[in-house]
């Protein structure tokens, strides 16, 4: 039984609040499990308890009361369908039997022995591209599930979830390499890139670059948008769940499917729950002097008015800031010190309370009509906006002068941090098969498994690398008999490859080598630039000639592979609004380190080759007409060419990983 209260009226309309063995708090303050913003509510105001009757709702002797069915109540059994008022938010207590939820699913005993079953958490972009790459390649041989709390039924459809309902939807613009996007299944990747509006090619061709297809950048929204529009017109095989995974509220459901797969992202609770499976993460690879780097990067969502050409060596130049935009739209992310990090904190001035929400979640800090920032999530407005001595504030303004941003055209601050672990595993056995379970194996993907982030983009490409991976991989092996370990070999392989490869990466961009050959984070450069100029140890001529240098090679290098690069007098007139600080900043933090993170990337193709696809109806429509259809926009320009599908090569391939033959 999976049972939930589920916001009807209020801001938490549509939400769903799963009830499981913990108790389940309602109240105004932020540390409740649900967070009222109703007036008439007390900081914590009631509670829902597991109890031998079943779910009890407990008043915490509320001045204004809790309401059940219109009528006041202290303590209540809850019934399916009973409405709880508190203030003017209602909720609904709603049950269902797991089974409702497993769409083309049924249990082992009454179904087809031949159809894999696989339940996904997490429907961001991993999660729905497993879900669409297994109906692809397998067909009827799948069955799919993919829970994610951020969506709300809509007739018979799932959206997502909006901010007003407290939704946070990402803003940032991503790159997707081709190394990933040509793998897509046809039809995903026409629906993604069908429209030139909504992506661009701003970074050169690459390594991860293949079949001379350049980088791609792209809103992660749009992308998010997109793929679960293509999950909804497949519900045939693929079930979508409006509710969170509670991995044990749901553990006799799992026993009766074959997969697992894990895409909640960096901070999965059930990647958590099963965490004893997976291994203890290991944070020494990353540290330095014995101390775990953890990087914080500030988002500053912005429109510039550079050309990509001149934003792009801008930001291969120097290592404190970022500029990944579509067509200068996007976020410039500037890398923080310690100091600062402790700087970039919201402040409630009703509570009189400091908080780091612009750094967890993260919360966007919305740019209000009197010029402050604004997280209305937790109340919250960005400190050092509101600080007219703020140090960090004015590096911040340096930082748009670098990149050509109006003022009025900064609109929103965020934050994350990049915290990276080495994981031993990405695969386990939760339970093996039985004479009436058919064994369960579990697979970390995405940043559940790699969190990767500052480089915008890294983490979904090595994201869907591993749906890929997992996708080609269960296709290629599935015979309708209990998986076995031996079976995920290949895909194992490939997720070990993308962590060495993708974290040796981020971990150049984190820390240098100096000359003695000790470790240095970048962060502290920048922090010992940012010290030696507050102590007037800078000569700005000479750091605009040492940055221009710098400029100068790093053009040279691109020239054969970006058009359009600026000359030496453009970059001269970039360069002079900067205070001298700043440019001493720049110059102690160094170049981003693009010759030791280049070189050969892991390709999926060396050890899990395509399957064939299992046949894909038609759409009903074009996807232009589809897009019409989804939202009105008024006139289009031409559709930007799509790469045509690939063709089959008629020379045999590598085999992919069989399951037939005696088993061990």
């Amino acid at each position: 039984m999976i049972t939930a209260l589920v916001g009807v009226q209020g801001r938490l309309e549509g939400q769903r609040f799963p009830l499981g063995r913990n108790a389940v708090t309602l109240g105004r303050g932020d540390t409740n499990d649900v967070v009222l913003t109703s007036r008439f509510s007390s900081r914590v105001h009631a509670e829902v308890r597991r109890e031998d009757a079943g779910f009890v709702l407990h008043d915490h002797d509320s001045d204004n009361g809790t309401w059940v069915n219109g009528v006041q109540v202290s303590d209540h059994v809850l019934e399916p369908g009973d409405e709880i008022r508190i203030g003017d938010e209602v909720f609904r207590f709603e049950t269902w039997e797991s089974a409702t939820l497993a769409g083309p699913v049924d249990h082992l005993d009454g179904g087809s022995p031949d159809v894999l079953r696989v339940t996904i958490t997490g429907g961001g972009p991993v999660g729905l591209t497993l879900a669409l790459l297994l109906d692809h390649l397998m067909g009827p041989r799948v069955a799919v599930r993919v829970h994610d709390r951020r969506w709300v039924r809509v007739g018979d459809h799932l959206e997502w979830t909006t901010y007003e309902k407290g939704n946070v939807r990402r803003e940032q613009v991503v790159t997707l390499q081709s190394r990933q996007y040509l793998r897509l299944p046809p039809h995903v990747q026409e629906r993604l890139f069908a429209d030139g509006e909504d992506w661009s090619q701003m970074w050169p061709v690459g390594p991860d670059s293949i079949e001379g297809a350049a980088p791609r950048n792209t809103p992660v929204r749009f992308i998010e948008d997109e793929l679960l529009e293509l999950a909804n017109e497949r519900s045939d095989r693929i079930t979508l769940v409006p509710e969170r995974f509670d991995a044990a509220e749901a553990r006799d459901d799992l026993l009766q499917q074959h997969v697992l797969a894990i895409c909640e992202g960096g901070r999965s609770r059930t990647r958590d729950h099963f965490a004893d499976r997976f291994g203890t993460p290991d944070t020494s690879m990353y540290s330095v002097d014995g101390e775990h780097v953890q990087d914080v990067v500030l988002g500053l969502r912005v429109a510039s008015r550079l050309p990509d050409p001149t934003a792009v060596l801008l930001t291969v130049s120097q290592n404190r800031f970022l500029l990944n935009s579509l067509r200068g739209e996007g976020f410039l992310n500037m890398r923080l010190t310690d100091q600062e990090a402790q700087e970039a904190v919201g402040i409630n001035p009703v509570r009189q309370m400091f908080t780091a929400c612009v750094q967890s979640a993260p919360c966007v800090l919305e740019r209000q009509p009197d010029g402050e920032f604004m997280c209305e999530t937790h109340h919250t407005f960005f400190l050092p906006a509101l600080l007219k001595g703020s140090a960090l504030w004015a590096r911040v303004q340096e930082g748009l002068r670098l990149f050509g941003v109006p003022a009025d055209r900064l609109t929103a601050v965020t934050g994350f941090r990049l915290d990276m672990v080495q994981r031993p595993r990405f695969t386990a056995q939760l339970y093996p098969p039985t004479r009436t379970t058919p064994g369960t194996h579990a697979f970390l993907l995405g940043d559940a498994g790699n969190a990767i982030h500052f480089w915008p983009g890294r983490g979904l490409n090595s994201g869907l690398a591993s749906a890929i991976s997992l996708a080609r991989n269960l296709a290629a092996v599935w015979r309708g008999v209990p998986l076995r370990d031996a079976d995920l070999l290949r895909h194992e392989a490939v997720m070990a490859m993308l962590q060495y490869r993708h974290k040796t990466r981020a971990w150049r961009q984190m820390v240098t080598i100096d000359a003695t050959g000790r470790p240095r984070t970048i962060k502290g450069q920048i922090a010992r630039g940012i010290a030696e100029a507050e102590q007037g140890a800078f000569d700005r001529a000479a750091d605009t000639e040492v940055l221009l240098e710098r400029l100068r090679r790093n053009r040279a290098r691109l020239e054969s592979r970006v058009s359009g690069l600026p000359d030496d007098a453009a970059l001269r007139a970039q360069l002079e609004p900067l205070a001298g600080p700043t440019l001493h900043t720049l110059v102690v933090g160094g170049a981003w380190d693009t010759g030791n993170v280049g070189g050969e990337e892991v390709d999926v193709d060396w050890l899990l080759p395509e399957p064939e696809p299992a046949a894909v109806p038609a759409p009903a429509t074009s996807a232009a007409e589809a897009r019409v259809t989804r939202r009105v926009t008024g006139d289009r320009p031409a559709a930007a060419p799509v790469p045509a599908p690939r063709e089959r090569e008629a020379a045999p391939r590598t085999p992919a990983p069989q399951a037939q033959g005696p088993r061990d």
